[in-house]
């Protein structure tokens, strides 16, 4: 596995150490895994917003040659 260092406000690290407790998980595992859950995250709202735009600029195409 890759290894990165960050940069993060106390009140996140306070969270992640609070969630990681709970669940049993370490610290470092459970950084990872709300990593990867908002990078992904992020990954599918870009993709949602490239489709839209996509498909806003086909029916605006479409709308334009049928008012030709």
């Amino acid at each position: 596995m890759a290894k990165i260092d960050i940069t993060i406000s106390d009140d996140l690290k306070k969270l992640l150490e609070e969630l990681a407790s709970d669940s049993g998980q370490s610290l470092s595992s459970m950084a990872a895994d709300c990593l990867k859950a908002g990078a992904y995250a992020e990954a599918e709202s870009r993709n949602k917003v490239e489709i839209y735009r996509r498909t806003r600029k086909q029916r605006i195409g479409n709308e334009s040659k049928n008012n030709e």
